[in-house]
């Protein structure tokens, strides 16, 4: 198969979204919703993705600047579509083979669909393969016009289409596989004769057909899949979604989820086998939970942490860029912020780490099968030893450790006595 370039049309503003940020970085579970477009693309087989860029486009350039497969394109004025596909012209130049173009703002395209168009161009030989698919209500869309056998005929934009094409429930979401070359034939030959006074990509299979070329409009798209974001509704739509997407791989994958409509799983997250979330929790990413933990109910597990196996999360707890050891409690109302806490340790109601200075993060180490009393605060940067423990309702201050071993008790705490010793006398 001949190596396949993705176009990804990402150039407009977004008016209906009310918002300076180009609408293609609108976040959606944890990310800008064109990265979803951009790996349905990779899954789609393409190696090299062009995105064209336009209304903030040094936004996205600098949102996109870890994708090393991306290179961009710059629309300096929006004139339709094909004027948008038209821009690349340049390097598309010399490509001989297949360009798979999608639309920035559509991120619940699935790959294994785009993967069965560039299969069906790729055993065909079409000069164009066009998704589509069936939804309720296709209003605003561009209706998919078939012949008297079936076949495609023409795309026309709601704009632009009579009463009895309205009616038609076969949509075009603009997602498209062509032949190189016969792409770049067809845009030098597509006008702006049209309502909006535009050059419209969604001509260019029509004049394919009409020079006898082949063009095939496959239904492989589910419904939610041609869906584009235009406003807040539609992003708050497209949310739920997704989240139930993310939702079904993880309970797929062995993670019991009590509440799904409660709880919000980050995409960027990585969840353990056996692991129970409850419900309200907020799982927010990237982060890594390992095996037969337990989140909840009410948790919020923040990006950077990472939860060894068999830990346990409880009601009201926030952890944010921590890395807590096999089998370490943390079950009520605590607060644990840039820590690294070993095994088997317990922090009881209401301990926290207080980890920000005013200017500066910083971390709090707890060693393995430490106590920290109900109510206590650790202020970091700070170490508590192995096996040590802090008494309820006590400060340790910054730099001044906690030995293994030891007992600390009161505000600022201050050593009790060892484990080993016998307890003094009142």
């Amino acid at each position: 198969m001949k190596k396949l370039v993705a176009i990804v049309l990402a150039a407009g503003k977004g008016e209906r979204m009310k918002s300076d940020r180009p609408k293609v970085l609108h976040e959606l579970c944890g990310r800008a919703m064109i990265e979803y477009v951009l790996d349905a693309a990779r899954h789609a087989g393409a190696q090299r993705i062009i995105v064209v860029i336009g209304y903030g486009a040094e936004g996205v350039r600098k949102a996109l600047g870890d994708h090393k497969d991306v290179e961009f394109a710059f629309q300096a004025e929006q004139l339709g579509t094909g004027h948008a596909v038209r821009v690349c012209s340049e390097q598309l130049a010399g490509h001989d083979g297949p360009v798979l173009i999608l639309t920035g703002d559509a991120p619940l395209v699935l790959g294994a669909s785009l993967a069965k168009l560039v299969a069906e161009q790729a055993k065909t030989r079409a000069e164009c393969v066009l998704g589509t698919a069936e939804v309720a209500n296709p209003f605003g869309l561009g209706r998919v016009i078939r012949d008297e056998r079936d076949e495609f005929f023409a795309i026309v934009e709601e704009k632009d289409a009579s009463d009895e094409q309205r009616e038609i429930c076969e949509i075009n979401p603009s997602y498209y596989v062509f032949n190189c070359a016969d792409l770049l034939n067809s845009l030098g030959k597509i006008n702006a004769d049209n309502k909006q006074e535009q050059l419209y990509l969604t001509d260019c299979p029509g004049v394919l057909r009409s020079e006898g070329k082949k063009v095939l409009a496959l239904k492989v798209l589910a419904g939610e899949e041609a869906y584009g974001i235009n406003s807040r509704d539609q992003l708050a739509h497209a949310f739920t979604i997704l989240q139930r997407r993310i939702h079904q791989h993880w309970m797929n994958e062995g993670v019991t989820i009590m509440d799904p409509s409660s709880t919000f799983v980050d995409s960027r997250a990585r969840i353990g086998g056996d692991t129970i979330i409850l419900p309200f929790s907020y799982i927010q990413g990237p982060c890594e939970i390992g095996l037969r933990c337990r989140i909840g109910p009410f948790a919020h597990i923040r990006p950077g942490t990472r939860l060894d196996t068999g830990v346990e999360v409880g009601a009201f707890v926030e952890v944010s860029r921590s890395h807590l050891g096999e089998g370490t409690l943390v079950r009520h109302l605590a607060f644990v912020g840039d820590a690294q806490v070993g095994a088997n340790a317990n922090i009881s109601a209401g301990a926290i780490t207080a980890n920000y200075d005013g200017s500066t993060k910083n971390e709090t180490v707890i060693g393995e099968r430490a106590m920290i009393g109900a109510g206590s605060v650790l202020i970091a940067p700070v170490t508590v030893g192995a096996g040590a423990t802090v008494g309820a309702g006590s400060v340790v201050t910054k730099r001044h450790n906690v030995p293994a071993g030891a007992v600390v008790v009161g505000v600022p705490a201050q050593p009790l006595h060892s484990k080993n010793d016998k307890p003094r006398k009142p």
